[in-house]
């Protein structure tokens, strides 16, 4: 084992057990924000970080964090020696936050959010929910803290993620409809409990409702004070050396069983609660129902044109291919036309006249923020148009005249309804709302100046009606069964509504004229409604199931892996029955831990100590710091180590490794340290180096280079022309080297290469990237989606010492495109033209061997080589310009080969591609000179994990195109490579 090799052991260790974990608002939005004058409050407990604006909200997280703070430490026997960091942030409209570990831990939570209210259920605010959630997080991780700090889960382990994300529901938040019933209940009629199969958009919510369920159920089987002593539970490890946590063993330890007993009993107690619960409600077989065809498997919303004539489907495809898209269907043709694409929240709405559609959908805003805003797009998919600017919208709907459109925009956390007129594009406020009041589903009376909507207030969820002449609102519902997404019947004299009271999505119908509601469905999987249309149009007026009333057009999980989308009539009415299960499978549902956190608490600024600037060089944060011996041969042996420290807000991020040679520490020490800065607009980097590098294939070995030196690299993402899954950003990286080919001697009979080089080189290289990237599981070897354009420059001058001067110039580009079902065609195009000269391991022209692009958890990919190969020849051509082009038609073949080796080596999906590659390499204007090659072949491209790491490689045949036909220069070769080369 080399030095390298011991110091990339390391950092890789580093990364998979340290970087999923050192988060930030930063790089989860890949913005950041020095326009944010951050500010803390401290509390007894907790120093709570935030911007200078939102001033207020220390008062409102002071005595939720200590509540929890007091409950948990009581509760789970924890206690802190200094304060924990909670940082909160309103830039993003983000409905999440997480916790980290390092340090005495932190959390990052987005707050003055209205999305949470259409995400989840029960009886409390976003900002209780998720900081007593996060908070949760973070005394489990000191309940389980080894003195190893995170090289322990190299030799233990903490909770899976699974019991992880339970245990903080349990002691946080209660058990309902979005936390966990609904999810479970499906996977457990599928008989589908495993949450990481794959095979539904869902599984993360299955997860957290799994891991709910599992430890409310420990804890009615075997109390709260052995679920804390699992927690505190540490196992010897390096012979008695240290300890640490390791989940199996503190189970059999504490429980008196294995972990795989228990879960067969709580897998076989909460499918004797389901299946008896799904025996006393209805089945979606027992409905009168019309099928309707959508594209997707996944149904979000649904909504008829004004005529009927056409339907706008919201849906997402696959767990596979999560990308959310707007269509119109024709139904009588069963035509398909696609409207738009992205982050699209339901409803859509259409406009009176059928031309157009309404949604909101997540974008970019001011300072790159994620938000949501208000677009428009024509029926047939043409002529988006963006309507609002970083208004924070949802639910958008028209008036009955076509002269306007409301829609809802949060401020400050508060969010109230909206009008905008059409053709003056002028916008006026409607409701009054202080506040944390969030609304959704907002929708306009068919023919009157009366909106129906879903409010959240205080904790309390109510359908409201709000009349836009008077100003008056009228509560329809009871704030305790979560009542949501209301519909209008056609004649607006009903409304049918969506309900969570059963756990899970049903319909509801309430009548305005005698104020009584009627329970449309029971379903034991539940129906969300999404239409109300008449009957002529939802059956047809010869059809037997026709009547007055119309249809609901509703959608319902068919399983946890595919949504179904139905028109039931509207007239119907469901039993009302109250499902019966015996006590001993049911009592997990409401079991509770010995003290809560109490579900509503006021705003206490008396709890606040002192406040300060915040100073984020004093807030940097240990990650992981971890050294080991080496011995590489009898002349070299030493300590190779890593440390890693980051700023949780991400501003300042340090990694260093390097090694200490023993025998010879002058020369054959090494270190390579980084630095990363996010205080400004852009992303800055340092580094600075002195060690071995492997940079690329030379002849027939691996070349590498002693390098000493330093880099400063810059990166700016542009907001140019936002648009779903498209990404635009700068970069520029300035990199003084002394260069130093180990065994330059070893680089002989090379062919038309020359003998690396030794020298310094001073250069400069900008860099324009634009791409379109859908997200698609199987992107690393089959995209299915997508294109890219990048432009780079380099340059090197003879300054500061530099040997070499030159400027090249790099043009590269993809598209993929569409063909039959998953089929794909495949388009690469690269121009390279280089005046001056370089070092000649740095050649323009085509390579004999393909460069290697290895991905690594939370780090650039690691590349050897970045010359092209025209595969089904075997030589280097050379030159200063070059031109390359490859074409491919990819076949899925296989989403997993179902090969797996101690769970460390397996094969998942497979394509098959036919192809054609070519190009030419030419001096200067000498095109006829050039050198030409064309070749052609078959190749299976598969997507290898390793050791956790997912790799894309490959194993293909070649031959020059002009012996196709022949078995002369057939080549068989393999390859390590994504399908995408940028």
């Amino acid at each position: 084992m080399t030095i390298r090799n011991v110091v990339a052991a390391l950092l890789l260790l580093c990364a998979t057990t340290g970087t999923a974990q050192a988060q930030s608002f930063s790089t989860v939005t890949g913005r950041n924000h020095p326009e944010i004058d951050w500010r803390v409050a401290t509390t007894e407990h907790f120093e709570v970080v935030h911007p200078a604006r939102l001033g207020d909200i220390a008062a409102e997280a002071a005595p939720i964090a200590e509540a929890t703070y007091d409950t948990l430490s009581a509760t789970l026997d924890v206690a802190f020696d200094e304060r924990i960091r909670v940082y909160l942030s309103d830039q993003d409209a983000i409905v999440n936050g997480f916790a980290v570990p390092f340090g005495t831990g932190y959390t990052d939570i987005w707050v003055n959010t209205n999305d949470w209210a259409a995400s989840f259920s029960g009886a409390t605010s976003w900002l209780r929910l998720v900081l007593a959630h996060e908070l949760t997080h973070i005394f489990h991780y000191e309940a389980a803290r080894s003195g190893l700090g995170v090289w322990a889960l190299a030799l233990g382990g903490s909770f899976p993620r699974v019991w992880t994300e339970g245990l903080a529901q349990y002691q946080a938040e209660t058990w309902n409809a979005q936390r966990g019933e609904r999810w479970l209940r499906a996977a457990v009629l599928d008989d589908a409990l495993a949450y990481d199969d794959g095979r539904s958009l869902w599984n993360g919510r299955l997860l957290y409702a799994s891991g709910h369920s599992q430890v409310r159920y420990f804890a009615q089987q075997h109390g709260d004070s052995t679920l804390t002593d699992l927690l505190h539970h540490k196992t010897d490890v390096l012979f008695g050396l240290a300890e640490v946590h390791d989940f199996e063993a503190a189970f059999r330890a504490t429980a008196g069983q294995s972990y795989e007993t228990f879960y067969e009993q709580w897998r076989r107690d909460v499918n004797v609660y389901y299946n008896t619960l799904a025996s006393q409600l209805e089945t979606l077989d027992s409905l009168q129902t019309d099928t309707l065809a959508v594209p997707g498997r996944y149904v979000d919303g649904l909504a008829y044109s004004p005529d009927t004539s056409r339907i706008a489907a919201l849906t997402q495809h696959s767990p596979a291919r999560p990308v959310r898209r707007l269509h119109v269907i024709d139904p009588s043709t069963g035509a398909v036309t696609r409207g738009a694409e992205g982050a699209i929240e339901p409803p859509v709405a259409w406009h009176p006249s059928g031309e157009r559609i309404a949604f909101s959908r997540r974008t970019r805003a001011a300072h790159g923020s994620l938000v949501d805003d208000v677009f428009v797009v024509d029926a047939d998919g043409t002529d988006e148009r963006r309507l609002t600017h970083g208004r924070r919208t949802s639910a958008p709907t028209f008036g009955p005249d076509g002269d306007r459109l409301a829609f809802v925009a949060t401020e400050g956390g508060t969010a109230n309804v909206h009008l905008r007129a059409l053709k003056t594009g002028g916008t006026t406020r409607v409701t009054d709302y202080e506040g944390d009041v969030q609304i959704t589903a907002l929708r306009w009376h068919p023919t009157q100046d009366t909106l129906a909507f879903a409010r959240v207030s205080e904790a309390e969820r109510e359908l409201v009606l709000y009349d836009l002449d008077t100003g008056a609102s009228t509560a329809l519902t009871d704030p305790a069964t979560d009542d949501r997404r209301p519909v209008w019947s056609p004649d607006g004299s009903q409304l049918a509504y969506t309900s969570l009271r059963d756990g899970v999505p049903n319909a509801l119908v309430y009548d305005l004229s005698t104020h009584t509601h009627r329970r449309a469905t029971h379903l034991v999987r539940g129906a969300t409604v999404h239409d109300w249309v008449p009957a002529d149009s939802a059956f047809g007026a010869e059809s037997s199931r026709a009547a007055p009333e119309g249809a609901l057009v509703t959608s319902t999980a068919l399983s946890k892996a595919r949504d179904g989308a139905f028109r039931l009539p509207a007239h119907r009415t469901a039993r009302s029955i109250a499902p019966a299960v015996p006590g001993q499978y049911d009592d997990w549902t409401t079991t509770r831990p010995p003290r809560t956190i109490p579900q509503q608490l006021a705003p206490d600024p008396s709890l606040i100590e002192t406040r300060s600037d915040y100073d984020a060089l004093s807030n940097l944060t240990h990650r992981a710091s971890g050294a080991l011996p080496y011995y590489t041969s009898t002349d070299n042996f030493g300590i190779a180590g890593v440390t890693s420290w980051t700023e949780p807000l991400g501003t300042h991020t340090f990694n260093a490794a390097g090694s200490v040679s023993f025998t010879d520490p002058d020369e054959k020490s090494e270190v390579v340290a980084t630095y990363l800065n996010r205080q400004l607009r852009p992303t800055i980097g340092l580094s600075l180096f002195s060690a071995s590098s492997s940079g690329r294939i030379y002849g027939n070995d691996l070349l590498v280079e002693d390098r000493t030196g330093g880099a400063l690299t810059v990166r700016w993402p542009l907001d140019w022309h936002v648009a779903p899954y498209v990404s635009t950003s700068f970069s520029t990286r300035l990199r003084y080297a002394d260069l130093n080919p180990l065994d330059p001697d070893d680089f002989t009979a090379l062919g038309p290469l020359s003998p690396p080089q030794a020298g310094q080189q001073a250069s400069v290289r900008l860099q324009v990237l634009r791409r379109k990237k859908p997200p698609s599981r199987h992107t690393l070897v089959h995209p299915l989606d997508g294109w890219g354009l990048r432009l780079r420059a380099t340059g090197a001058a003879e300054v500061l010492g530099g040997d070499r001067s030159f400027l090249r110039g790099d043009v590269a580009g993809y598209a993929v495109y569409p063909s039959i079902g998953d089929h794909r065609v495949f388009l690469y195009g690269r121009l390279q033209a280089q005046t001056g000269a370089s070092f000649p391991q740095d050649y323009i022209g085509f390579s004999r061997y393909d460069a290697i692009d290895l991905p690594l958890p939370g780090a650039v990919p690691v590349s050897l080589g970045d010359a092209e190969r025209v595969r089904g020849y075997r030589q280097y051509v050379l030159g200063n310009r070059a031109a390359f082009g490859r074409a491919e038609y990819r076949v899925p073949v296989a989403s997993s080969l179902q090969t797996n080796v101690l769970g460390l080596i397996g094969l998942g999906h497979t394509t098959l591609s036919v192809f054609v590659d070519g190009g030419m390499v030419w001096r200067d204007a000498d095109l006829r000179g050039g050198t030409r090659q064309l070749g052609t072949g078959v190749e299976v491209k598969n997507a290898l994990r390793l050791f956790g790491v997912r790799v894309g490689h490959a194993l293909g045949v070649a031959q020059p195109a002009a012996q196709v036909g022949t078995r002369d220069d057939v080549q068989l070769y393999y390859r390590v490579q994504t399908a995408l080369p940028f």
